[in-house]
Order: C-alpha cells, then sequence, then structure tokens
C-alpha cells in the first residue's frame, strides 16, 4: 500500500479490496481484518503465543516449508518456537536483556501503525523479511490450495461468507501484506521519505457495497430465520469482536411476527440478549407519522439498551417504501448501528439508489457524497439468489463561490471532500443578496428554499431577509422558526407537520429542496437532520462564532434524547451529512450575546489546550499519526493573543445591548402579528423599525469605536474562525471524518462539561416553574466545556501528570479570558442555594449524566470510572491509554471519586479565577480580588504564550496511562 496508509497497514489492504467502510460486499472481511490488526497489537509480533487461524496458517506454511528450499523467517531452529516468537531468538544476549524496550517500541509502531519505525528491531525484521521470501510464498502457496480445496473449516474466522472465494485472496493478500509492513516502515526511514504527517491522499470515503444472502426457507415459503445465521453473516462494526446485542423490529403481519419470534427464539439459545419492537401501522402518504414513528422506535432502542455493538434486524414485509424506512432508522441511533433487513419480497431492490418513504418526503441515497459513504444497511436477507451490490460515490459538486473582493474564505476539507466555508465581509444587506443570487444562480429558478431559524435569529429578521430575498427572484419558499436551546434539540420540536408538508409538495411538484440553516449550532445541527432525511440539499448560514467554527465543522448532525424537558442523552439520534455551501455574513456577529462569544471561547481554550502548537517540530512529533496533518496544522495557541480584541467586542456588545434588545422586542412583535395574521402593511412597518435599531447599531461599531479598535475585534472573529476550523481540518480531512478515533480528542473536557451543562438545563426549567431570574446562572453549551477544561486540567495535577508550569499553562489558556466571568461558577452556586440544591445533589446529578456519556461505548471502563481524556506535561501533550482501544482515542479512565472531587470544589468556586501579570510573573487569582484591577491582558496574553512556547523547546515524549 502506498505511503499515507502505511499506518493502518491492514485496514488498508481491506480498503484495496473494494468493500469499503461500514459495507457488505465480502461479508467478514471487515471483521478479519479489525480482528487480526487488534490481534497483532496484543501479540506484538509473537511476543505472545500467537492462537487462531493465524497460527495455524504460519504452522502449516512451516510444516510445508521442510520440502521447500525456503523457510519461513525464524523457521532456522526447530526447539525456539518460531511462531510463537519470531524475533526473539533472533537476539543476542544483550539484545535479550534490552527485550523489554523492544516491547515498548512495537507497542508504539503497532506492526507499523506508525509511520518511519526506527530502531534494532524494525532493522532486524526487515533483514529477515528479505532473506525468506520463500517461506511466505510458501504461504501464500497454501492459501491457493485451500481455495481449490475449500478447506472452510481452516480458512472460516469470525463470520460465514456469503461469497466464499474471496477469503483465501484476502489472506494471501494479508501474508504477503503482515511481510512487508517493517520493511516498509524502515524503508521509509531508511530513505527519508515523509511520514504520513506530510502524506495528503486525494480521498478516503469508501464506496458503499451491501449484499444480499439467502435465507433458508420453511416448506410453506416462508423465511426460517435464526439469530445465529444473521448475526454470523452481518458484518460486525468497525473493532467490534461480536455483536453486544440484538434488537428485531417486527412490522404488521403474521409472517412479521413469526419472523421475529423465530430471532428472539433462536438468540435466547445463544445466550443473546434479544429484543424486540413493534413498528406501527401507518396510513398512506403521512409524512408525520413516518417521522414519528421512526424518532419514536429509534428512542425506545436506546432506552431499551442498544449500544453500538448492537444488530438491528427489521423483519419487513416486503412492502413498496418499507427498505428505506429500515435504512432511515437504522442510521438514527449513535449515527447509525448495524441493519440486518429481512425482506420475503420476490424482487431485488437495490439498496445503494435512492431509496424513499411510502409518503415519498424521506429518501436515502447511499451513493450521495454528503452522507460520505456511510451506509447502516449490512446486508439483505431473502429468499433470492446471494448478490452483491456496489455503486461509487457520486462526485462532490458543491456550491464553490467564485472570488469576491468582499468574501474571505476558509479553507477546510473533510473526507478529502473541500466544503466551500466563506465569510462576506461587507454590509450585511449586501451579503444577504449575495448568498441569495449565488443560491438561485446554482441550482436554478425550480429552487425551493426552506428557512429555518430559532428564536433569536427570527426576531432580528436573519431568516426572513434571506427568503424574501430568494423570494425576489421569483422563488418562493418556507419559513420555518422554532423554538432555541438545547432542550428543544429534539426531533419533536423540528419535525412538524406543516414543514413536512411543505417539503412533500415541493417534492411532488419537482422542485429542488434546498434546507438553510440560518443562527446558532443547535439549530444547524437539528436543521440538518431534517436535510438528511428529506435527501435535500444542506446550506448553512451561522450567526454565531459556535455555528461557523464548530458546528458546521463537522458532517454529525443530530438531536438529543429528550423527554419532558429533560436532555437524556445529547446528540445521540442523528447521522453525517454535508452541507454544500457554508456562508457568514460578518455583521450578524454583531449582535452576538456575552454568553455566545465566551462559549466560542471556551471551546478554543480546549483545542489550545489540546493541540497546543502542531506545527512546531514537538507539534509535529505529537500528532505524527494523524495522516495530512501538515496542511492544516497550526499555531493554535494564537488565539491566546487575541484577547484585547474579545474584551472589545464584549464590551461593545454590552454598550449597544439596549439597541439589541430594542430589535429583539419589535421582532417580537413582528412574529406575534405573524400568528395573528395581522395585515401585510402592519408587518411591514414593524420590519422598518426593526431593522432602523439594527442599523443603529452597526453604525455604533463602524462609527463609534476607533479603527483601531475595530480592527482588533475583526482580527479576533478572523483568528479564532480560522484557527479552529483548521484544527477540525487537521483531523477530518483524512485521518478521521468520522469521529471515531482520533478526532475524538474533540471530546476533551466534554465529559463533565456535557454533565453541568445538561443538569443546569433542569434547575433552569425548576427556576422557571419557580418565578426565578436565572439570567445571570445560564450557561451555554461553549462555557460548560470552558469550566470543564479547567476541571479536567486539576483532575491531571491530582494524578501527577501536570504541574508548576505546564499546569500554569494549561489553566491559564482560560483563566486569560475570564475577566468578564463568563467561567465562574458562583452565579450557577447561587442558583442551587434558591433551589436548595446541596452540594452532594449537584455532585450526584452531573455524574448520573456523566454514567450515559457516549465515549464510554468506545472501550471499557470500571462501574465506578468513566472515559476521559486528560493533558499532561503541557497544553498539548495528550495522555495515552495501554488499551488500543482506547489509545486510538486517547481515551483514559477517570474515576468517579476525582471527578466528584472537582465537581465538589467547583461548587465551593474555587475555580473563579483569572490570569493575571504581577512583577513580571504570571499568577492565577480569584477573580474578585481582581475585579478592582484594570490588569492588562493582552501583557498577560503575551506572557502566557511565551510560556507554552518555552515548555514546547524542551521538548516531550509519551507516555502511557
Amino acid at each position: 500500500m502506498a505511503a499515507p496508509f502505511l499506518e493502518e497497514p491492514l485496514y488498508s489492504f481491506w480498503k484495496n479490496q473494494g468493500a469499503g467502510e461500514d459495507t457488505a460486499e465480502t461479508p467478514g472481511m471487515r471483521v478479519d481484518v479489525e480482528k487480526y490488526r487488534m490481534k497483532y497489537r496484543s501479540y506484538r509480533l509473537g511476543y505472545t503465543p500467537a492462537k487462531g487461524p493465524v497460527e495455524d496458517i504460519l504452522k502449516e506454511a512451516e510444516k510445508d516449508s521442510t520440502r521447500s528450499k525456503h523457510k519461513i523467517a525464524g523457521t532456522e531452529d526447530e526447539d525456539k518456537s518460531p511462531i510463537d516468537e519470531p524475533l526473539f531468538h533472533h537476539l543476542s544476549d544483550a539484545k535479550r536483556a534490552d527485550i523489554g524496550k523492544y516491547r515498548d517500541d512495537y507497542r508504539k509502531y503497532r506492526l507499523g501503525y506508525a509511520s518511519g519505525a526506527k530502531g534494532e528491531v524494525a532493522n532486524l525484521f526487515k533483514r529477515t523479511i528479505s532473506q525468506s521470501h520463500g517461506g511466505y510464498q510458501e504461504v501464500e502457496r497454501i492459501c491457493k490450495e485451500l481455495s481449490e480445496d475449500d478447506d472452510s473449516d481452516l480458512i472460516r474466522t469470525v463470520s460465514e461468507p456469503a461469497v466464499p472465494t474471496w477469503l483465501p485472496n484476502r489472506l494471501k493478500g494479508l501474508t504477503t501484506q503482515l511481510s512487508g509492513i517493517f520493511a516498509d516502515a524502515a524503508d521509509e526511514s531508511a530513505s527519508g521519505s515523509q511520514p504520513i504527517f506530510f502524506t495528503q491522499p486525494q480521498s478516503v470515503l469508501p464506496d458503499p457495497s451491501a449484499s444480499y444472502i439467502k435465507v433458508p426457507q420453511m416448506p410453506d415459503g416462508s423465511l426460517q430465520l435464526d439469530a445465529g445465521f444473521l448475526l454470523s453473516n452481518t458484518p460486525l462494526p468497525k473493532a467490534a469482536t461480536e455483536f453486544s446485542s440484538i434488537h428485531v423490529i417486527q412490522t404488521a403481519g403474521v409472517s412479521a411476527k413469526i419472523g421475529a419470534a423465530q430471532v428472539k427464539n433462536s438468540a435466547a439459545k445463544l445466550g443473546k440478549q434479544c429484543v424486540v419492537h413493534d413498528w406501527p401501522t401507518i396510513p398512506d402518504n403521512d409524512a408525520k407519522a413516518e417521522y414519528d414513528a421512526l424518532y419514536n422506535v429509534a428512542s425506545d432502542l436506546i432506552l431499551q439498551g442498544a449500544n453500538r455493538a448492537t444488530l438491528l434486524v427489521f423483519v419487513g414485509a416486503g412492502e413498496p417504501g418499507e427498505m428505506a424506512l429500515a435504512v432511515i432508522l437504522a442510521m438514527l441511533p449513535f449515527r447509525g448501528i448495524q441493519l440486518a433487513y429481512v425482506t420475503p419480497a420476490t424482487e431485488y431492490e437495490n439498496p445503494l439508489r435512492t431509496l424513499r418513504s411510502p409518503s415519498g418526503v424521506f429518501e436515502y441515497t447511499a451513493t450521495q457524497p454528503e452522507r460520505m459513504g456511510r451506509a447502516s444497511l449490512a446486508a439483505i436477507f431473502g429468499p433470492l439468489e446471494p448478490c452483491t451490490f456496489k455503486e461509487p460515490l457520486t462526485t462532490w459538486s458543491p456550491l464553490r463561490p467564485e472570488v469576491h473582493p468582499e468574501e474571505q474564505p476558509a479553507p477546510f476539507k473533510i473526507g478529502g471532500l473541500d466544503l466551500p466555508m466563506v465569510t462576506f465581509e461587507g454590509a450585511y444587506s449586501d451579503g444577504v443578496e449575495r448568498l441569495a443570487n449565488l443560491l438561485v444562480s446554482h441550482y436554478g429558478q425550480d429552487v425551493y428554499p426552506v428557512v429555518s431559524v430559532g428564536e433569536t435569529g427570527d426576531a432580528l429578521g436573519y431568516g426572513d431577509d434571506l427568503l424574501g430575498a430568494i423570494a425576489a427572484h421569483d422563488c418562493p419558499g418556507f419559513y420555518f422558526p422554532h423554538a432555541s436551546g438545547e432542550t428543544c434539540k429534539s426531533p419533536e420540536a423540528y419535525g412538524q407537520l406543516e414543514l413536512l408538508k411543505a417539503i412533500g409538495a415541493a417534492k411532488q411538484s419537482g422542485k429542488k429542496v434546498v434546507v438553510i440553516a440560518v443562527g446558532g449550532g443547535v439549530n444547524g445541527n437539528a436543521t440538518g437532520m431534517i436535510a438528511a432525511m428529506t435527501g435535500s440539499v444542506f446550506v448553512e448560514v451561522p450567526t454565531t462564532l459556535m455555528h461557523y467554527n464548530d458546528a458546521t465543522t463537522s458532517a454529525k448532525k443530530a438531536f438529543s434524547l429528550v423527554v419532558n424537558g429533560q436532555i437524556l442523552s445529547k446528540n445521540i439520534l442523528g447521522t453525517f451529512y454535508l452541507p454544500q455551501l457554508v456562508f457568514c455574513i460578518s455583521e450578524t456577529f454583531l449582535t452576538l450575546s456575552k454568553s455566545s462569544v465566551h462559549a466560542a471561547v471556551g471551546e478554543a481554550c480546549k483545542t489550545m489546550g489540546m493541540l497546543g502548537i502542531a506545527n512546531s517540530k514537538t507539534g509535529q512529533e505529537d500528532w505524527h499519526n494523524i495522516l495530512g496533518g501538515v496542511e492544516f496544522a497550526s499555531d493554535f495557541t494564537k488565539i491566546i493573543e487575541t484577547v484585547g480584541g474579545f474584551e472589545k467586542l464584549i464590551r461593545f456588545l454590552q454598550g449597544t445591548r439596549e439597541l439589541k434588545a430594542k430589535a429583539l422586542a419589535l421582532g417580537e412583535e413582528l412574529s406575534a402579528m405573524r400568528m395573528e395574521r395581522a395585515s401585510f402593511g402592519q408587518m411591514a412597518t414593524c420590519a422598518k423599525h426593526r431593522e432602523k435599531r439594527l442599523a443603529e447599531l452597526r453604525r455604533f461599531f463602524h462609527d463609534q469605536l476607533t479603527s483601531e479598535d475595530r480592527a482588533e475585534v475583526i482580527k479576533f472573529l478572523t483568528v479564532i474562525n480560522t484557527e479552529i476550523i483548521a484544527a477540525k481540518a487537521m483531523f477530518l480531512a483524512y485521518s478521521d471524518p468520522f469521529e471515531k478515533y482520533r478526532a475524538l480528542l474533540f471530546e476533551y473536557a466534554h465529559t463533565l462539561g456535557h454533565g453541568v451543562e445538561a443538569f443546569m438545563n433542569g434547575l433552569y426549567r425548576r427556576a422557571t416553574a419557580c418565578g426565578l431570574d436565572y439570567s445571570e446562572a445560564f450557561r451555554l453549551h461553549g462555557q460548560c466545556v470552558g469550566m470543564a477544561v479547567l476541571w479536567a486540567g486539576e483532575m491531571s495535577k491530582q494524578q501527577g501528570l501536570l504541574d508548576g508550569d505546564g499546569f500554569l499553562a494549561h489553566q491559564g489558556l482560560l483563566y486569560t479570558f475570564n475577566r468578564f466571568g463568563g467561567y465562574d461558577f458562583a452565579p450557577l452556586r447561587r442558583l442551587c442555594d434558591q433551589l436548595s440544591v446541596s452540594k452532594e445533589e449537584f455532585c450526584e446529578g452531573v455524574l448520573q449524566v456523566v454514567r450515559r456519556d457516549n465515549k464510554r461505548g468506545y472501550c471499557k471502563c470500571a462501574a465506578d470510572s468513566s472515559v476521559d481524556q486528560l493533558v499532561r506535561e503541557r497544553p498539548g501533550c495528550l495522555l495515552r491509554s495501554s488499551d488500543p482501544d482506547a489509545e486510538l482515542r486517547y481515551l483514559v479512565e477517570v474515576t468517579e471519586d476525582s471527578q466528584r472531587r472537582v465537581l465538589e470544589r467547583a461548587y465551593d468556586c474555587e475555580f473563579d479565577k483569572v490570569a493575571v501579570l504581577k512583577d513580571g510573573n504570571l499568577q492565577l487569582v480569584s477573580r474578585m480580588e481582581a475585579s478592582g484591577q484594570e490588569g492588562d491582558q493582552v501583557k498577560t496574553a503575551s506572557a502566557l504564550r511565551g510560556l507554552i512556547g518555552s515548555l514546547y523547546k524542551e521538548g516531550s515524549g509519551e507516555t502511557e496511562a
């Protein structure tokens, strides 16, 4: 395999065979590749005795090699256990003494998972392989014989293939691949060729495929379903060794119920948990009933214990549109679980072509590049002969605006696909007209815009202005204002009957539906779900920093699981779906709230803490295993130096809050008029008054601020957006576009952050019921993450991982921006006191949410612990785990006791501090003590950045937990 995939040689081999990610062209291949990968990680090239198919094949080759001129590497001495210890016996006594060191080296190199392997062991392995080509040729010869003899007992691994001829060829390639892994790695090092950090592949996305598997039939012609057959013929989720449970969806009808019962009974004999869910009877052409059924059943799956390793079995009746509903259902829990679709249909239905629900509103096309090759449909089971469906991904053709003098592009890629992201830096009205022109010229006069906007964006007119500008091109659309906030990020809030009817009618009339999310990140995330479910074009128009640099820089779209206003689990119902354009008008940032600016900075401090100076020599060593990372690597700590612009923006927002409040009040009045169907003249007059207030606010920025102050604000906005977008692209461009491995790093500080956010949302509801004003205590998601950055630093300190200047630098990132108290806990504590919430209730409430954290499914942890991420030594240096699954994600096990300790201290407001420069020394002091001092945060930031730079010059190592 070429150098870009040297980091994961077995996985890349599997990709070369054309299976692609999450597909079922060759059932079991993915299972086997992952199994071998994890097995060899454990065996460390044979330092522990190998077991299973790999050992059997090598032993067969060794026996046969006695009749050959060649020997398998390391078989010269039969008494030295060549299979179990292929390298050990080659070492001299001195080298044997260093075997512990070499074992650690191989733990790092992981059969080539780190590029450019160096050292005596790598060189030795290279030499032994080069001297024994025949040995591996002998293995390949045996594999060929297996193919001819169909010796299934030897070649079968975890699952039985539908088309058995591919498996020996796979093993043949696997042995060849293993033979060259370290030789290639050593060659790369010796030749000076670039490691994967400096390699930029063209594409990393798979072409979707799916297999149809024939099911035995009963004498009456009905399908004979067996849980073991379904389990063994459905590809496992990535890195899983088995399905954890089976969840069966039974549709109406006697045959479906019999089939579901067969699966449940046979699962019981296997000792496998099996839960049966009823699919409701849905009236014809009822999109709302379809939508409700999808989310009610998906929610029930999660509440009944389904997880990422669950096999979802949909027992259908073979009705038109049924496969579409099954596939869309499977894509929702955890952004996709493996689906085994059972159908008695007597004709094939290509699952990779556009699938439409009976109403025609919902559709799924696996080849849509917006879906990035993701397909939950793992296998189809029915009465027909086996076959394989495969289609290439459609060419990615987003809306790429031509160069415009008032637009600033932000380079970004995900999965090798470029995502156009631009900021319009001219006047607001000009930006609205520019976007309308782009949409109409690109999609044509048949474009049907659906503008989704939250309460604040609606009140400020941002959604209405855009829809009106598009309508002026004789392209009317649908306006969808809705409630805002994390507790409204639910299927119920967005699946409104009028919205679904409008999309359905537009589709029936041949219109091109373009769903446009105007506003904040919650709106963008949730509106993206509507676009994904209906197969519509998706465009995002962020009016907040978090939406622009955080929410849009991810293909993940999601709803939370919300019951009676309580967030049970965030972002757990979702999918992957890319927008075709992200278009931001910079003047909308002038109506930000202080909280939203602090939220963006909280997330930025998380990024600075975890990535540090990634483009330095030390940073490149830290992130050597990020494919193509060099394209977007940067000194992310430069965000600190924009603290002056941050503070000037906050003061501007404070100074214009009355103008904004008046504009919001007029917008709310206009919204009420719309509901009451007031006359057009009345609404137009109200809208003009609102626009006048907003124009005053914008003039205040351009006329009242000095040019230097405006420049600092613009620099802050530009740098924070550019750097956070680049940080996301560094991981998502090539290395981990689906955010399941290295990119889970961006969950840093989110374990406790999500916990306190969800718990406080519950307190806000209680406060509302009691008539209490909680505005001072209100914290957005990014603010909660910012607080959790401090708590994560403290946990690292408790464990002896972070101290001295490293600890000061890490905590100082957030504290430098806390002059206005945006990350203080004191207001939350006052609300707790008003509601009689004790320290114990607060800590336990947060930890209850943590126990449902979605990272727990990625690796094992004890019942009294959770999966988290910690920094060691300095910003930009993440703690690693010895658990292979966890190590891929920088996840470590953290005890609840350590989490409880920092939560108790937070409740006592011990972290309410600010970074200041006193007598030339950087210090963290109580914000209340520093409240009377007008400290120069620009100088503080400069000193902090200098401190971080000095920590990088001292170098870094890699530690395992």
